[in-house]
């Protein structure tokens, strides 16, 4: 028997083509298996992205509302409602309850 090659072999053709497949195939699994992992990644990251959005959005209006207690409570008419509540401020024009005027 002549020295031929290591590939001229029918036999040894037929596995270096099998095997030469069943590689590609597995990556091209290996490739689809990546692509749906990073799609289900991809798509846990765009719910936590909108869920982010909506509690800025929340904080937003949160920051306005505390901004606008803020200003009322600076202002002379919340200074004298905080006297009025908290420290039993009588104003001029305030009725005392209980005083049977």
């Amino acid at each position: 028997m002549k020295n031929e090659g290591f590939f001229k072999s029918d036999k040894v053709r037929l596995i270096a083509l099998i095997l030469s497949v069943l590689l590609f195939l597995g990556f091209i699994a290996f490739i689809v298996t990546q692509l749906r992992s990073q799609q289900k990644k991809l798509a846990e990251l765009m719910q936590e992205k909108q869920r982010l959005n909506d509690e800025i959005d929340y904080l937003s209006r949160e920051q306005e509302r505390l901004q606008s207690d803020l200003e009322y409570v600076k202002s002379l008419e919340g200074l004298l409602q905080y006297a009025r509540d908290n420290l039993g401020y009588i104003g001029p024009d305030d009725i005392r309850e209980g005083s049977g005027e």
